[in-house]
């Protein structure tokens, strides 16, 4: 019961607002009304500055800049005359009336543009309502007169064509109200894609429109028509065909609307029951595009797939019911690729640009307009990662060469010393076995206790078992450095030094890739460091294509590449290696951050609708979902042809480890052959010599 008086209470507050809003504003009205009765003008003009002064109190937003823009003329209006208009030509001087009464309740900052006159200064404030007149000129046509107010108007910073437009029609050639009408509505969206105007016209001839409303028995002279149009219209779209009589001005006591009909209603439906909708894109991977037979026209005609920038198009599309269509794109990210994408964009051949686009001055200009960015991407320097040591190599960076060199001579000194030690004139026969006295036994001892063998016998006297021990103790200390090490670098293994600088890659060998696009795009970030390393260095190739120059990279290793991260690691997945951080690698700062839009051509009604549905797309996570989902179908494309045995998780000793073991081995194989064919040598010219002596003392 409770909830029930406190909804009849909020519904009764409600009725006391709009109660006391409509009484302040009939009260305005007439204090308008009776102080317009000093001033000499027509019945139509007045009647006129009422109609005006109603529809900018009851749909223009308050606060919001409001626009003028007269038609060229000799005659000279300015500031001044909002408070003392001056008897001038008969519509400047109703214009001068409508601007003072607007201007005394500043209720909006008006500006007024006029193509041969002093313009306002342009500011950033997006304009949310215009007031356009439109009269007999001296020279010129109704379509010269209006192509010139919207050339002074849309190349400022602060135009907005999706504002609320009021177009104001007197004396022009007596033509037909709904005619006109419709000619003033086809040259603003031909012009300027502009959909939310109304067009006020004089009724001078007793011409009713197949849609008119419903009035009184005022006679038709005594009436001004409000007319519109919608865009879409029995399947068409942007064909300006027919307008619709919205509401009438009726010229009864003060003047009143006959319907009190919304003036501004939405244009953009919901469902677009299957309109064709071109969509271009650029910067695209030729591996994504699929070509098929179309089932409108039976042509071969370029589909994309399985790309972000398409798939975000693709839904939203379907959302309104619209039937997309892929003209073939343009691949290659060149500076003559982007112009011609835009000029067919601003020529109406494409309704959306989709692909690489990121939100920058130079690309959203005073003829396009930006979605909302659906990705933010970063810019990065890409060079090859550094490479696992080999094997046998990371043994022996174990230790300096200092220390491998120190330990050959410990060996050497160690035998010298085991072997005078067993052949000293302070030996005897019953203390040192025969073990020591061979200089070939006691290398082999001293190796076998370096490697962790064990001797057939131990020495037998104090010295030489005291010096035995040191040795022993300095073998086991670096036999237990030796393996720690040996068994770290097996499980996480030694790379090559990596390249992190600007610097280190300007003094470097690899080749840099120069990418025109990507070189645009860097003048918009603050980075000198990576514009004096482009004005230095010297090793440079064309990288256009980018797709080519990461796959070198990835194979050949001696190419750097700037580009963004998402599709260097899905081409290196795709080639079968991992993605990025283990292939390719960057730096740690990045050239910069940037927002991936659409681009629509200024003025189109569509990009509110987008906006609202990709922003809807973006919080439901689906690009997420997209991106791994693309990550997943690369690595299945790549199959893991160019995956390092180390690069895993888990770690798996086999053969290929074993390969420092079987080097020692061939080593020691070949010292020992080498010493034993000396050995042999040796006692062949020993038996010789031998021999010789046998002879000479037999003769």
């Amino acid at each position: 019961m409770a909830l029930v008086h406190g909804k009849h209470f909020s519904l009764q507050m409600a009725a006391t607002d709009l109660a006391v809003s409509m009484l302040l504003l009939l009260t305005a009205f007439i204090q308008v009304v009776l102080a317009l009765r000093d001033i000499t003008l027509t019945t139509d003009q007045l009647h006129t500055v009422l109609c005006v002064w109603t529809v900018a109190h009851r749909h223009f937003a308050p606060g919001r800049p409001l626009v003028f823009s007269l038609p060229r003329t000799t005659l000279d209006v300015n500031r001044s005359a909002l408070s003392d208009p001056q008897p001038q030509r008969d519509e400047l001087l109703m214009v001068n009336v409508i601007l003072g009464k607007l201007h005394e309740g500043t209720r909006w900052p008006i500006e007024l543009f006029r193509p041969n006159g002093v313009d306002t200064a342009d500011t950033s404030v997006l304009h949310h309502s215009y007031i356009l007149f439109v009269w007999n000129e001296e020279a010129g046509s109704l379509n010269e007169t209006l192509e010139n107010q919207l050339e002074n108007l849309k190349y400022g910073t602060s135009w907005n064509p999706r504002g609320r437009f009021l177009v104001v029609a007197t004396d022009i050639n007596n033509a037909p109200a709904q005619l006109l009408a419709a000619h003033i509505c086809s040259i603003l969206w031909l012009w300027a894609r502009i959909v939310n105007v109304v067009v006020l016209t004089p009724k001078l001839f007793p011409y009713r429109p197949l849609h008119a409303v419903n009035t009184t028995k005022t006679p038709a002279a005594d009436r001004l028509n409000l007319y519109t149009w919608f865009p879409f219209k029995l399947g068409r779209w942007g064909e300006v065909q027919d307008v619709i009589l919205l509401d009438e001005w009726v010229f009864e006591s003060n003047g009143r609307f006959s319907e009190n009909a919304h003036l501004y209603p939405p244009k953009v439906p919901k469902n677009f029951m299957g309109l064709p909708f071109k969509v271009a894109a650029i910067a695209v991977d030729r591996n994504e595009i699929i070509t098929e037979n179309s089932t409108q026209n039976g042509v071969s005609t370029d589909y994309i797939s399985t790309y972000l920038a398409v798939e975000i198009v693709k839904f939203v599309c379907q959302k309104m019911n619209l039937t997309t269509i892929f003209p073939p794109p343009s691949v290659e990210a060149t500076l003559e690729n982007y112009a011609k994408e835009f000029g067919a964009l601003e020529d109406g051949i494409s309704d959306v640009l989709t692909g690489c686009i990121p939100l920058l001055q130079i690309v959203v200009t005073s003829s396009f307009d930006a979605t909302i960015p659906y990705e933010l991407v970063r810019m990065e320097i890409f060079v090859p990662c550094p490479k696992p040591i080999p094997g046998t190599e990371k043994i022996l960076t174990i230790f300096s060469l200092s220390v491998w060199l120190t330990f050959g001579l410990v060996l050497l000194l160690t035998t010298a010393v085991f072997w005078c030690a067993g052949n000293g004139p302070y030996r005897s026969v019953c203390n040192e076995t025969h073990t020591y006295r061979s200089l070939s036994n006691c290398f082999q001892n001293v190796w076998s206790v370096f490697v962790a063998v064990s001797l057939p016998q131990q020495p037998t006297t104090s010295n030489l078992r005291i010096f035995f021990f040191l040795y022993v103790s300095f073998c086991f200390a670096i036999s237990t450095v030796f393996q720690a090490f040996f068994v770290s670098y097996l499980v996480e293994p030694k790379y090559e030094k990596k390249i992190e600088t600007l610097d280190e890659l300007l003094h470097s060998d690899i080749v840099y890739g120069d990418n025109p696009g990507i070189n645009v795009v860097s003048r918009f970030v603050e980075y000198p460091e990576y514009t004096r390393f482009l004005e230095n260095k010297k090793l440079k190739e064309d990288c256009t294509i980018g797709r080519k120059c990461i796959e070198r990279m990835v194979t050949k290793r001696d190419l750097a590449i700037p580009f963004y991260v998402g599709y260097v690691d899905r081409v290196a997945r795709e080639m079968g290696a991992e993605g990025v951080g283990k292939t390719a690698c960057c730096f740690d700062e990045s050239i910069g951050t940037f927002g991936i839009i659409l681009l629509f051509k200024k003025g189109n009604p569509l990009l509110e609708r987008f906006n609202t549905i990709m922003r809807r797309y973006l919080e439901a996570g689906l690009p997420e979902k997209c991106w791994r989902g693309e990550q997943h179908r690369a690595s299945l494309r790549g199959g893991g042809r160019f995956e390092e045995a180390t690069g895993g998780v888990f770690f798996a000793f086999s053969l290929s480890h074993l390969k420092p073991a079987f080097v020692v081995l061939l080593v020691g194989t070949a010292f020992s052959s080498v010493v034993f064919i000396v050995e042999v040598i040796v006692n062949c010219l020993y038996k010789r010599r031998g021999k010789y002596r046998i002879c000479t003392l037999a003769e």
